[in-house]
């Protein structure tokens, strides 16, 4: 939207110049600037409507599948996390400063770059994914994820060669000296969680509704579960699957 909106921006100053420099005004020009503009409303009221659906989702599963509804991936709107009937939480994503954000519009396809997001679950625990970025303008590699005020784990996708050729999208997640391993097998909406060659919980987006995923933690890991849903968040924003 707002790449549309500076077309728009840019257009209308080209065409203003034209008229008091030279003196000559078309309409035809004028017509395609608005074009621009009108673009833009367009996917504004598509923005918010999807953002209206996932403030306002609800849903019933498996008692120990956790849920949610992700369709806006840009806005700071909060999204509902359940885990069978019950809501859990919620999560949104910020913006550190302002400029991030509009930066992010006009140079990101995917809206990757400055991806930071808070999570607060019906418990009381707090998680914050927060990025740790070494270059201004490019897409982030490594977050370090807080929870009740400390950094008690790390994230960093992977985007090596190996990945690439298998069609393979991979996150590797470090919880205490643990190495967990987020992957989605051959570009499928699926992903699988990977620990010393056991998986232990695993995520998918419904086929029917579109922007609905599930996430399942297996037993013995409740100690990881609020992070593991977190990170399981983050690797969908940041592969956009």
């Amino acid at each position: 939207m707002e790449k549309l909106l500076l077309f728009f921006a840019v257009a209308l100053i080209g065409i203003a110049l034209r008229f008091f420099i030279l003196g000559k005004f078309e309409w035809g020009q004028l017509f395609i600037a608005s074009s621009f503009l009108a673009g833009a409303l367009l996917i504004l009221g598509i923005e918010c409507w999807q953002n209206w659906r996932d403030a306002r989702y609800e849903g019933a599963e498996d008692e120990n599948v956790w849920h949610t509804h992700m369709a806006e991936r840009f806005w700071t709107g909060k999204k509902r996390l359940f885990k069978g009937d019950k809501k859990m939480g919620e999560f949104w994503r910020f913006f550190p400063r302002p400029w991030q954000r509009i930066v992010n519009s006009i140079f990101s396809d995917k809206n990757q770059w400055y991806l930071n997001l808070s999570f607060t679950f019906a418990d009381g625990t707090s998680v914050q994914i927060i990025e740790k970025r070494d270059k201004l303008f490019r897409i982030n590699t490594m977050w370090h994820m807080v929870q009740n005020g400390a950094v008690v784990a790390v994230a960093r996708t992977d985007y090596s060669w190996k990945n690439k050729l298998k069609l393979r999208e991979r996150m590797i997640v470090e919880i205490e000296g643990k190495t967990l391993f987020f992957q989605s097998p051959e570009m499928v909406s699926r992903t699988e969680v990977w620990l010393d060659g056991k998986k232990i919980a695993e995520g998918k987006r419904s086929q029917l509704l579109r922007w609905r995923y599930t996430f399942r933690v297996s037993e013995g890991y409740e100690e990881w579960e609020r992070l593991l849903v977190a990170a399981y968040v983050l690797f969908n924003y940041a592969y956009h699957q």
